[in-house]
């Protein structure tokens, strides 16, 4: 079935019912697609759910408020071809690409608030589909590149989490995520967002860095920024931000000894925001030093950084001329 007067476009969030770790949020673009049956996409949107709503990733207990908020954003279109001499570009049957863009978070201890733990997009995205073919991942054998993907991502996420509760307690699951890697075809490994080789922002360099014993100093920020900080800032807040403190410092150590990396971008992504607010309350000091630490970590949002200081200046006159 072809879809011609009306573009299938599946972009409502899909919120999973929580029972796990993690409560999943789906959105789910097909805006791209136009050859595909609508029904075979309605069917990966179900199959997609099923899987990770039914997966349990840890033997521990989470209680409601104390489970990862994530949300996927998957944008796909179909694989093309220039297949059988012809001079237009062929749809592939049931091989999709796309983007994926992964955020998360966590709860703040003692404030009722979330904080952003990942912001990470995946560029090159690609996996095939057969409707009806549910999703399955197995530890012992590769099943399919989307169980793959998703279970990856999963054990990432669950890795980042528990590297802000405790220091570098998120090991088991980066070594599970490596093993999901392992397990791939040698064809697959070599592909796509999974290559080792080129580009430094992928799949591979992610799950790299995160194991790399250059980039401790960035999982020893994780648990600083967040336990050691966020987590304190109710019940004393100089002593939380100078943790913070720490752990930009940490974070641009990991960044002096692997310059680049997946890793501290998307801490940059996820933390530029609530890194300028929680600057703005602080000495002139400290947010000098801020400033100047983030712009040599995230160089390209260095002007955003000056805010801090130039916000505090005009609070300052605004007081002055009451």
């Amino acid at each position: 079935m072809k879809l011609t007067a009306c573009l299938l476009v599946l972009c409502l969030p899909l919120l999973l019912s929580a029972q796990g770790e993690i409560n999943w949020t789906i959105n789910l673009n097909t805006q791209q697609i136009t050859q595909t049956d609508k029904r075979v996409l309605q069917t990966l949107e179900k199959d997609l759910v099923i899987f990770l709503n039914g997966q349990t990733w840890t033997d521990d207990r989470f209680e409601p408020e104390e489970r990862i908020q994530a949300t996927l954003f998957l944008t796909l279109a179909e694989e093309t071809d220039e297949g059988n001499g012809s001079e237009s570009e062929v749809v592939v049957p049931d091989r999709f690409k796309g983007t994926l863009a992964v955020q998360t978070s966590r709860p703040i201890y003692g404030i009722g608030e979330v904080t952003p733990v990942l912001n990470y997009q995946d560029k090159r995205l690609s996996f095939g589909y057969q409707q009806f073919e549910a999703i399955q991942l197995s530890e012992q054998a590769f099943t399919s590149e989307l169980a793959s993907l998703m279970g990856f991502y999963a054990y990432i996420i669950l890795g980042l989490d528990y590297d802000t509760f405790s220091p570098l307690g998120g090991q088991p699951y980066y070594e599970r995520a490596q093993e999901i890697y392992n397990r791939l075809p040698s064809a697959l490994q070599g592909s796509g967002g999974w290559t080792a080789v080129g580009k430094t922002n992928n799949r591979y360099f992610l799950l790299e860095n995160l194991l790399s014993p250059r980039m401790l100093p960035a999982r020893r920020a994780l648990y600083s920024y967040h336990r050691m900080g966020l987590d304190l800032m109710l019940t004393d807040p100089v002593a939380a931000r100078n943790n913070i403190t720490l752990a930009i410092e940490d974070m641009q150590l990991a960044n002096q000894a692997y310059p680049s990396s997946a890793l501290v971008q998307s801490f940059v992504d996820a933390k530029r925001e609530e890194i300028i607010e929680i600057y703005r309350g602080a000495t002139g000091a400290e947010q000098n030093a801020v400033i100047q630490m983030m712009s040599r970590i995230d160089p390209s949002g260095a002007g955003r950084y000056r805010e801090i200081t130039a916000t505090a200046s005009a609070s300052r006159g605004r007081a002055g001329r009451r």
